[in-house]
This record gives structure tokens, sequence and C-alpha cells, in this order.
């Protein structure tokens, strides 16, 4: 078996012990802010990890001879790093009240703006929208007048007001404040990004793989989902200590230290 199949298949038990994880959340109710909005990333990000793994040739749903969409395995692993990032953020990092306050009025705050772009483009009646925009702009209020809000670049205010941002600071950002391995971050990110749009690298590296060999996708995949991996696992125990869950298997705690402790 090669280094990246055992890699996919670690990678599904992570992605089973997610689920199983999720499972134990469904019709619970908690007025803790933080935990309950964790719950809502992992439920984003199993469904995320069983796409990935069926965009992975050799893995439990598809065989090995079937083509290597790269394009999408690197969107989907780009997106899977940006919500582990953004979970760690609003419910993880150890901030004063104030703080986790603000985060959580820019978390809202980008969730009724683009619901409301949505209602717009789709053509709903203002009157359908009323409860919205008034929520949204009491909030909106609320941010102008933040403190933490008034200390941003102007350009950061811009991007958060106008709906592109959900956070005062970006992706490498927040790596850095978990202490993250910046340049390997900026990296991967960058491979990610790069690969995941039609970009003429991303389209010359297609070509190459396809033409010439495939090895230089399968090595690229198999330094990306071990990266991927360890985000996941992160997420996973992170979420298990919030909720004080332990975990059934012994094989379960350790895959999950393991891959936790590779992200630091």
């Amino acid at each position: 078996m090669s280094g990246f199949q055992e890699l996919i298949e670690r990678f599904d038990f992570i992605t089973e012990i997610a689920y199983d994880l999720s499972q134990k959340f469904d019709g619970i109710q908690t007025e803790d802010r933080k935990r309950k909005v964790s719950t809502y990333y992992l439920a984003k990000i199993v469904p995320e990890c069983m796409s990935l793994l069926r965009v992975m040739p050799g893995s439990r749903y598809t065989s090995e001879g079937e083509i290597f969409d790269f394009s999408s395995f690197c969107s989907i692993s780009r997106s899977l790093i940006e919500a582990a990032n953004l979970h760690w953020y609003y419910c993880i990092e150890n901030t004063d009240t104030e703080t986790s306050d603000f985060r959580f009025y820019l978390y809202d705050f980008h969730d009724l703006k683009s619901t409301i772009q949505l209602c717009c483009f789709f053509g709903i009646e203002d009157k359908e929208q009323y409860s919205l925009q008034e929520k949204y702009n009491k909030l909106k209020n609320i941010i102008k007048g933040n403190q933490m809000f008034k200390s941003l670049l102007p350009e950061v205010q811009r991007q958060i007001l106008k709906g592109r941002k959900c956070s005062d600071v970006n992706q490498s950002e927040i790596s850095m404040r978990r202490c993250l391995d910046v340049s390997m971050f900026n990296s991967i990110y960058k491979l990610l990004s790069t690969n995941a749009h039609s970009t003429p690298s991303a389209i010359n590296a297609l070509v190459y793989s396809r033409v010439y060999s495939k090895e230089l996708h399968e090595k690229l995949a198999a330094l990306v989902l071990s990266y991927v991996a360890s985000f996941v696992a992160d997420m996973v125990r992170t979420i298990g200590e919030t909720w004080s869950l332990d975990f059934a298997k012994h094989e379960s705690a350790e895959i999950i230290r393991v891959y936790s402790k590779d992200l630091s």
C-alpha cells in the first residue's frame, strides 16, 4: 500500500470519529454561544471530509483507477482548513467576554448581510425582509460604535461592513495566533488557492500530471491531506474537550491526539 493510500485510510478514520462526535449533539440545546457554534462548524466539516474522500482515488468511495480531480481536492481542503481556523477563532481561543462578544457581532452581521443580499438577488419582497433589515441596522450600529472595530484599519472596517469579512483577522493571522508554522500554512494555503481556480499554473500542472506523470499531484496531495487531517483532528479534539466528552475507543483518542499534535 502506498503512503498516500495509508493517509487516505487514516483520514477516513478521523472523518468517522468526527461523524460519530457530531451525532452526539443531535437535539442538544445550550445557551453557551461558543459551544453551540462549535457544533455548527462540526456539522459543516463532516460532509466536506466525506466529499474529500470521494474525490480521492482509492478511498472507500472510489477505485484506485479513477481520475484524480485535484482542483476539487484543493478547493475542499482549503474550505476545511478555513472552517477549522474560524472555529478556533470563534469558539476555542481563550479571550475576554468583550472580545468574544465582538467576534460574534461580526459572525451575526456577516450572516444577516449575506441573507439580505440573497433576498434582494432572488427578488424577495421588502416587507418580508423587514425584520432582517431591522436586525441588520441595529447590529451595524453596535459594531460601528464598538471600540475594537474603531481600532481596526479603515480597509478592514470597510470589508467587514460590506460583508466580505466575518472576522477582524485573516486566515494567516489566525494561524499566527494559534502558534502554527505560518510559513507552512501560507505555502499550503497558496498551493490550495492556486489549484482551486483556473489559473495558468493550475492548468499547466494539470496537463503535466495527465500527460507525463501522476506523481506530482499525488505527492502534493499527500502533503496536503496530512495537513488537513491535523486541522480536522485538532478541531475534533477541542470540541470534545469543550463539551467534556471522552472518546469511546483508545485508538480513536490516539489518532486524534497524534494528528492534533502534528498541527503544532
